[in-house]
């Protein structure tokens, strides 16, 4: 797990939680025990309320706590400064290149983040900070841009990089649910509402195996 000690995180996050435990009391303590107490219509509600924030707060805390894709560091250190001066930090075969803020050895795709100072893989979206409080206009569009970026196979931050050239190229992209599977996983599509893995990837490890310098 992952903690950042940012004092404007540690500030929204407490903000978020704060809302959502504050919903839960007023649905449960003003409006459905005081007035649906008795009634099958108000435990259902009950019910559908405390699963839903449980969600929600399950979902924001592995968004901020847990490993978002970091490219592991090697165990030692290694001085790429003459791999930068002599190739120019050029993209080999494989798409790995050498950041210039970490000095990490990342696949492709793969970038800086300046707030966990870190390279990370396949980053889908450019929030500085997921630790802030997220209202319906911006989650909207968010979710939007996430979803065409997934479709797409490439990521805004992915296209900025590119030239104008292959922006114009058409790509060849496999069908939306194995763009889709890709992301959320197998199995059935209704797992992919539950904010956790059934099952333990091997990315990281395989990562690791590729990494040679």
């Amino acid at each position: 797990m992952l903690f950042r000690k940012d004092p404007c995180g540690i500030v929204c996050i407490a903000l978020t939680y704060a809302m959502l435990l504050h919903c839960l009391y007023v649905i449960l303590f003003v409006i459905i025990i005081p007035l649906l107490n008795e009634s099958l219509y108000g435990t259902l509600h009950a019910l559908i309320t405390c699963t839903f924030i449980f969600l929600c707060m399950f979902s924001h805390a592995r968004a901020s706590y847990f490993d978002p894709g970091f490219v592991p560091l090697p165990k030692k250190g290694i001085d790429f400064s003459d791999v930068k001066i002599n190739d120019n930090n050029k993209v080999n075969e494989h798409g790995w290149t050498i950041c210039n803020r970490c000095d990490t050895y990342r696949p492709a795709r793969s970038h800086h983040c300046r707030i966990c100072k870190r390279c990370v893989r396949r980053v889908h979206s450019i929030i500085i900070c997921v630790e802030s409080c997220l209202f319906g206009l911006f989650v909207v569009t968010i979710f939007v841009d996430q979803v065409q970026s997934i479709l797409n196979d490439r990521s805004l931050i992915d296209t900025l990089k590119l030239d104008e050239d292959s922006r114009m190229t058409q790509q060849i992209l496999p069908p939306a649910r194995v763009l889709l599977r890709k992301v959320f996983g197998p199995g059935p599509m209704i797992l992919w509402l539950l904010p956790c893995d059934l099952k333990k990837s091997n990315e990281t490890t395989d990562l690791q195996n590729m990494h040679h310098v």
